[in-house]
């Protein structure tokens, strides 16, 4: 018996609620677990209940929500009961919908009601032109140009007269949210939705301002968010140790709405600014997919969890066949238009929401498979081999085939040695390699019970 359920009686309960189809329901543990869904998983999103068991709620998030929807499961379901949040939630077919969760947790699982808010936002956002990209991954690229919103800032203050007279002040040029609690307050800066920037109270009940302040500076979706202290404390020691724990500016109670709304346009000004820098530094410019940076950043995660878990991780190293020979009989204008539709390939043909496509550099890309293994990874690689050459993108001067063909290196951790991480890189490396100087368009696997490199070595099947 499953014991997520205390009772048969409350088994039964559960079995008829399931059966109802109310909505999206389902039963995770702590850590994000798939243990029980409704069939309405399957309208919503294609997968079925075999297909979402033991996977995790955290790696169907879109990428830019991964880091909210984590943060949940580490750190929010373990202080409270209840809780409700958004994000975007990856579907079968790779697009992604806005859901609004609801969260009840009983002992070591949550009980979760999930709500289907995409045509909700697409209204809201008067954006009934682009509804026919709403299938598309496309559509989010097309929304933040169609629809740029204001930007948002959090009051944080226990003091309803507070938050009522910034609210007042700042209304007409921004959106403003109200928190009176720093629970409320780290939950909103975790969502995937945060604020631009927060006006924060130090003397609160439960959790004060520095404390406040203090966990978001921790956090990696929260350290850039810009905190201005409100407050009533006018000690040069405050103020000083405000500034040192993070804070951007630090503004005494009485306070002069004009100076404060001259400050916060200045301090928006500048996160705008950086917030665009960030974006651009995470994408490659040519091929619009990870860059290296991005890639090494993921990589760091995807370790830490993986050793944790005792799971495995895979890594592909992907380069393309004599592509000096490409550009210099196309030209480099031809050369970058390959790697366009090479990146674009790869990218398409990896179907988890947790994988990653990245540009390694020049014409080398990178593939990181979480919870991987070898055959798993091998399978991938092949895959990937054979929709670049399906790409049938014509290549006269290469001496493997008259198309663009890759090459790739596989290799996969070993769980039970957390030193195998470390070489991941290197042994993939080596394995690509291999697979260039037997004869390329070609897959070459590090086995990892051998210390010495020797890799399966996968024949062209064209």
């Amino acid at each position: 018996m499953e014991d997520f359920f205390a009772t048969n009686n409350q088994q039964q309960i559960i079995n008829r609620i399931f059966s109802l189809n109310l909505g999206l329901l389902c039963i995770l543990d702590i850590d994000g677990w798939f243990k029980k869904v409704n069939i309405s998983w399957k309208k919503t999103f294609g997968y079925t209940a075999e297909e979402l068991s033991e996977t995790n709620i955290v790696d169907y998030a879109h990428p830019d929500d991964r880091d909210a929807t984590a943060f949940v499961f580490s750190e929010l379901l373990h202080t409270s009961h209840r809780l409700t949040f958004s994000n975007r939630f990856r579907s079968k077919d790779g697009s992604y919908r806005y859901i609004d969760w609801e969260f009840n947790r009983h002992d070591n699982y949550a009980y979760v009601a999930g709500t289907d808010i995409t045509h909700t936002k697409l209204s809201s956002a008067g954006l009934k032109e682009v509804r026919k990209h709403l299938d598309t991954n496309q559509f989010h690229s097309d929304l933040e140009h169609l629809c740029p919103t204001r930007q948002k800032i959090l009051v944080v203050d226990d003091s309803p007269l507070n938050t009522k007279i910034m609210e007042t002040a700042l209304i007409e040029d921004y959106e403003v949210v109200i928190s009176h609690n720093g629970i409320e307050a780290l939950a909103i800066c975790n969502s995937n939705d945060p604020p631009d920037l927060i006006l924060l109270d130090i003397i609160m009940p439960e959790i004060d301002g520095y404390e406040i302040c203090r966990r978001l500076n921790r956090g990696a979706k929260t350290k850039d968010i810009p905190v201005i202290f409100l407050t009533s404390l006018t000690e040069t020691t405050d103020i000083e140790f405000g500034l040192m724990l993070g804070a951007i500016d630090y503004i005494t109670k009485p306070f002069s709405i004009p100076i404060i709304k001259a400050k916060i346009k200045n301090h928006l000004a500048l996160k705008y600014y950086q917030d665009t820098l960030k974006i651009n530094t995470d994408v490659d410019q040519l091929t619009q997919i990870a860059n290296r940076r991005h890639f090494d950043e993921t990589m760091i995660r995807e370790v830490k969890k993986a050793k944790r878990s005792g799971t495995i991780l895979s890594i592909l190293m992907i380069d393309i066949d004599h592509f000096k020979f490409y550009n210099d009989t196309y030209g480099h204008l031809e050369g970058d238009s390959c790697l366009k539709k090479v990146a674009t390939a790869l990218s398409n043909n990896l179907k988890r929401p947790q994988d990653l496509t990245a540009r390694w550099g020049g014409e080398e890309f990178a593939c990181l498979l979480p919870n991987t293994n070898t055959k798993g990874a091998q399978n991938v690689a092949e895959a990937l081999r054979e929709a670049i050459q399906n790409l049938s993108i014509p290549h006269e001067s290469s001496p493997v085939s008259d198309v663009v063909t890759v090459s790739i290196g596989v290799v996969s951790s070993n769980p039970m040695d957390e030193n195998s991480f470390d070489n991941l890189l290197k042994c993939a490396d080596e394995a690509l390699y291999q697979a260039k100087k037997t004869g390329r368009n070609r897959i070459a696997t590090w086995h990892e019970d051998t210390e010495a490199l020797e890799p399966f070595i996968k024949a062209n099947r064209s």
